[in-house]
């Protein structure tokens, strides 16, 4: 792969003419011209770090989240993108993290100069996380709960509100046998959406049992499916409250698949409101956490500190929202 060094032997200038013209400095027409006809000759790639050190400036957003997959995040890349389409910033996105230890690993590269400023949704709960993002020498806006001792820019949810009027929604539609599909205790979300539900139970005037908490493997559809297939008894339940919309879709799959009718048998509440809720059959009652909403929250953060770098640390609290469809028509 061609470097600086042999772009500036081809066109016959040196190293510093040949990075005035890569980072848009003023320099010579004739020069200018040599270096853009070795740089395609070559076809060198000038790198994105080194130019960002040079200029402190790469133009580019960083939106890191779990998983790309997940409609919730989807929903929320919109947002900041829809933000960010007018601003001379380009959004790149970072995923796929399923462990504590890829999101540290995804924090130590993230000082190397390819972004200037972070947006991130980490699902998982480590003070070294903490620690790698309170480092970071840029802009960070942190979606979701924030850690104690972190004093980033924060966009939060009130997820537990959502899984209270989720609680009540079902009572009110007759269901007093409620359990819970749950993530995974590992994740943040997981752990949230169970003490919410227990609260809310409590909160109501009904019984908590423990056995009404049904723990998935992860948030996926797949996970939900099984999840409703290690229910030994039905009977035992009138509605579920599941932790996302896809954990929602898997547990459908399997009730439409076993003949068990809903929301004749069972209501399904999922969380998020994510486009399938209304594409599934029947359409799913679901949580609307705001993804979309929150995302350009996320972004007019990041751009109004890029502009204002020494201004204090905003927190913005978005309310959820219950939207009813068919999944829990009352019986």
């Amino acid at each position: 792969m061609a470097n600086i060094e042999a772009v500036a032997k081809q066109a016959g200038v040196s190293v510093a003419s040949v990075s005035r013209v890569i980072n848009g400095a003023a320099a010579r027409a004739d020069t200018e011209a040599r270096v853009r006809k070795a740089i395609a000759e070559l076809d060198y790639q000038p790198n994105s770090a080194a130019r960002a050190l040079k200029v402190r400036q790469s133009e580019q957003i960083c939106l890191s989240f779990d998983d790309l997959a997940n409609p919730a995040y989807i929903a929320m890349t919109r947002g900041v993108g829809r933000e960010l389409s007018a601003t001379k910033y380009r959004l790149i996105l970072s995923s796929a993290f399923s462990s504590v230890e890829e999101i540290v690993k995804h924090l130590q590269t993230m000082g190397r100069g390819f972004a200037d400023g972070l947006i991130i949704s980490p699902i998982y709960s480590d003070e070294r996380i903490t620690k790698l993002i309170s480092a970071l020498h840029m802009p960070v806006v942190l979606v979701g709960t924030q850690p104690e001792g972190l004093d980033v820019d924060n966009v939060y949810v009130d997820s537990s509100a959502g899984i209270a009027m989720a609680v009540e929604h079902l009572i009110q539609t007759g269901r007093t046998k409620i359990g819970l599909i749950n993530g995974p205790l590992s994740t943040k979300p997981g752990v949230r959406r169970k003490a919410a539900f227990e609260k809310a139970i409590k909160a109501a005037g009904l019984k908590f049992d423990k056995a009404s908490v049904i723990q998935a493997n992860t948030f996926s559809p797949e996970a939900g499916y099984f999840a409703f297939s290690e229910i030994a008894d039905f009977s035992k339940f009138d509605a579920f409250i599941c932790a996302n919309d896809q954990l929602a879709a898997g547990a459908m799959k399997f009730a439409s698949e076993n003949g068990i009718s809903i929301p004749g048998d069972i209501a399904i509440v999922g969380i998020d409101n994510t486009d399938m809720a209304s594409l599934l059959h029947p359409t799913l009652t679901s949580v609307d956490l705001k993804a979309e909403e929150r995302g350009e929250i996320a972004a007019q953060l990041m751009l109004d500190r890029l502009a204002n770098p020494d201004r204090a640390p905003k927190r913005i609290t978005v309310e959820p929202k219950l939207v009813i469809r068919e999944s829990t028509a009352k019986k």
